[in-house]
């Protein structure tokens, strides 16, 4: 599941193998485009610039003072690769969304769900990249602003939808939310408004942290034990003994979000989570109530049905 640190290792990788060459042959395949960038002949245009932006990436083509940017998002199923022109491809032709070919290296992107093509002038008119949040890996991350991003959050909302909110704080996914709120010690369906800075800043830290060290490569892992098979403390971990107190890892669903939350009960102090539609329906209920919501220690959110039975809260031209 490419996150902010997959995508942050991929443009480094392509960095150094297009940067700065001419592009002797492109290929796209269905791309949104705008009308200057369908004018802009990619071939024979040099790359000036490859750049990620949490789990966004940017490929800039130039020509004296034109120039087209490349974005891709690779949700669940993208990825970007980088051969030798005489290499055999790890996976179909058919499957290449996006071929950029130089005289060195090809680099093709497999089955990406977002591919667009725009003037760097109309990134600004975009439907979101103007409005991500500081990207958590990058050395000049401005955490008081990722914080004050976080503060802003709607009253009802739970930390794990928030840490998730890429206009909030660009990068971080599912794992790194994950692991990040157990590290602190933090339920992921504690409310914003409930908790201090403070904790915010630690868990704000705790995902930077857990995302610069598996931004070189290798396979993703937050526990650094001998046993790399252990490399995770709760995610995707269900009803395995947590690694500090025992207690069998749980998860739960928040609302409008289709993505669960594992946590450990004991070392998280969460009493219960929804896990099913009826659960759902009773939060809501509940917060439809004079008394609100859960207190925050036991409590989940809001929503009508489990992310089974509903579509993504994420419009298909607006990634998170």
């Amino acid at each position: 599941m490419p996150e902010g640190d997959t995508i942050h290792r991929t443009a480094n990788v392509l960095r150094r193998a297009l940067a700065g060459r001419i592009v002797t042959a492109f290929e796209v395949v269905a791309p949104r485009m705008s009308s200057d960038a369908a004018r802009f002949d990619v071939i024979g245009s040099v790359v000036r610039a490859v750049e990620s932006n949490g789990k966004h990436l940017l490929i800039t083509f130039a020509r004296g003072d034109d120039d087209v940017v490349l974005h891709t998002h690779m949700k669940m199923t993208g990825a970007w690769h980088v051969y030798r022109p005489s290499e055999r491809w790890w996976s179909p032709r058919s499957d290449a969304r996006v071929v950029i070919t130089t005289d060195e290296f090809v680099a093709p992107c497999f089955r990406p769900p977002v591919v667009e093509m725009m003037t760097t002038r109309e990134i600004a008119f975009h439907a979101v990249l103007p409005d991500l949040g500081p990207d958590i890996i990058r050395d000049e991350f401005d955490e008081d602003e990722a914080v004050r991003r976080l503060r802003a959050s709607p009253p009802e909302r739970d930390i794990a939808s928030a840490l998730l909110d890429q206009r909030t704080i660009s990068g971080i996914g599912n794992v790194f939310k994950c692991e990040a709120l157990f590290l602190e010690r933090v339920s992921p369906w504690a409310k914003v408004t409930d908790l201090d800075d403070a904790t915010l800043r630690r868990l704000v830290a705790q995902a930077r942290k857990l995302m610069r060290l598996n931004r070189d490569g290798g396979e993703r892992r937050t526990r650094f034990a001998l046993n790399a098979a252990e490399g995770m403390w709760v995610d995707e971990r269900t009803g395995l003994p947590c690694h500090v107190c025992g207690t069998s890892v749980a998860w739960g669903y928040h609302p409008n979000e289709f993505r669960k939350s594992w946590y450990c009960p004991q070392c998280q102090n969460v009493t219960w989570a929804p896990t099913t539609a009826a659960d759902i329906g009773r939060l809501s209920a509940e917060v439809r109530g004079p008394a609100g919501a859960r207190d925050a220690s036991g409590a989940a959110s809001r929503s009508s049905r489990t992310p089974e039975q509903r579509p993504s809260a994420s419009r298909p031209d607006r990634p998170r």
